[in-house]
């Protein structure tokens, strides 16, 4: 089975995420929520001596045992999220149900699967900008909504970017003490449990870096500092939770991988029709407030996406949506909050990355013009990288070409537009070699 790279887009059936507390065919419950993949049958603490003397300044903490089973088995009794836009700036707290019932950890220990579930947690608003769960459970996986809606063939598929711990690898962290550490992740259980740290992310500012190509990010989002983990005890105490939450509408794995079984997705340049039009009002009316209006639109319409990018001027942009859309209409607020939006992403590409060739070229002029058709854009792409990186590393397309069979002249570049799809990997592994860092 193919893997999603492990920080960034990635799928889901709606119909296989819905709850009895949340409808993922509701845009605003797709919007306002993330997921967390967590493990719930796996206690932090095993043993009599090792499940001994644990406190947390948010979370209780409980012995059990199995029934006619001696083992002690140490574990949280919830997982915090706190919110705020510094950690002693918290605004609000919430936290989750974990297991305390001996047998479930018994009946694994003696053979039974870990059993990965994903609970809904709320999303900071970007007044917020940040959340911090404290390190209280195994954490595989955290995926944030980006578009309600992925293609008018799928109609039941909606996109997340995803951080995913489930790998058996090292990853240097910030820890904010003025560091990077080194924190080692498991394949199953992802990223472990530990008293003494919590998980700060940026969910509005990853949306913004892990929707764009991965070849075209500036750094991965570690070094970015975007996640980090801090203290536990560095967090400002809050008088109270807002909201506490029971696992029981927790979604499992099997249930979400069996929705997700057999689905294929090919990602297709935009074309003028109605649920495009629909799917940008959809994202800008209601994700607003939770997710970058750019992120959606560069996940699902890359070429309409890197407009808002590229160009600085909001008008110059909204004629490139407009050219692209005829019939799309936008409230001035919209508009604005997609372009400034598109226009933070510039913060997570490479330096240079003027010069890859993906700009619509423009005279010298104000920006007033209209910019040339997304779709010749969509076509050209490919090419216009691919001759850069030939450039960069020495291989001049403007050299005699090579014969082919039938003794006629092709050039790259003529190749690259026969067939988009080779070209387009071509230019993957060109992009990686001629750019260190990228």
């Amino acid at each position: 089975m193919a893997q999603a790279y492990p920080e960034g887009e990635c799928f889901f059936a709606r119909s296989a995420l819905s709850s009895s507390v949340y409808n993922a065919d509701d845009p605003k419950d797709f919007y306002s929520q993330m997921m967390v993949e967590y493990v719930w049958n796996r206690e932090a603490d095993h043993g009599w001596a090792e499940s001994r003397g644990h406190r947390h300044p948010r979370s209780g903490y409980r012995v059990v045992k199995g029934s006619n089973w001696d083992t002690n088995y140490g574990n949280w009794t919830h997982l915090p999220f706190s919110y705020g836009t510094h950690w002693k700036k918290i605004t609000r707290r919430v936290q989750h149900d974990l297991c305390t019932t001996g047998n479930v950890f018994k009946d694994r220990e003696k053979g039974g699967s870990y059993k990965p579930y994903f609970m809904m947690k709320p999303m900071p608003t970007i007044e917020e900008e940040w959340v911090w769960i404290d390190c209280l459970a195994y954490i595989r996986a955290i995926y944030l909504p980006v578009a309600h809606g992925v293609s008018e063939d799928h109609p039941d598929l909606c996109s997340f970017v995803q951080i995913h711990f489930a790998i058996d690898r090292t990853v240097k962290f910030w820890h904010g003490e003025g560091d990077f550490r080194d924190v080692k992740t498991d394949a199953v259980l992802g990223l472990p449990v530990n008293k003494h740290r919590t998980l700060a992310l940026n969910p509005y500012k990853l949306i913004q870096l892990l929707t764009l190509p991965r070849q075209l990010r500036k750094d991965n989002c570690y070094n970015l500092k975007l996640l980090k983990l801090q203290q536990s005890i560095s967090l400002q105490p809050h008088p109270q939770t807002s909201k506490s939450y029971s696992n029981g509408p927790d979604v499992a794995w099997t249930t979400i991988a069996k929705g997700n079984f057999g689905l294929d997705l090919t990602w297709r340049p935009p074309n003028k029709s109605t649920w495009e039009e629909n799917f940008i009002k959809n994202v800008l009316y209601i994700g607003v407030g939770f997710v970058p209006g750019s992120g959606p639109i560069l996940q699902i319409m890359f070429a309409v996406g890197w407009q808002l990018v590229i160009q600085e001027d909001p008008e110059a942009a909204y004629a490139a949506l407009k050219d692209a859309l005829p019939h799309l209409d936008l409230y001035d607020k919209m508009l604005r909050e997609a372009h400034k939006s598109a226009q933070e992403t510039r913060q997570f590409l490479p330096d240079g990355w003027q010069g890859l060739g993906l700009q619509t070229k423009t005279s010298d002029a104000p920006v007033k013009t209209t910019p040339k058709p997304i779709e010749a854009m969509d076509a050209m792409l490919p090419m216009l990288l691919q001759k850069e990186v030939l450039i960069a590393t020495g291989n001049d397309p403007g050299k005699e070409p090579p014969k082919s069979d039938e003794g006629e002249s092709e050039t790259v570049v003529d190749q690259a537009a026969g067939d988009l799809m080779d070209a387009g990997e071509t230019v993957t592994g060109a992009v990686e070699s001629a750019i260190p860092g990228l």
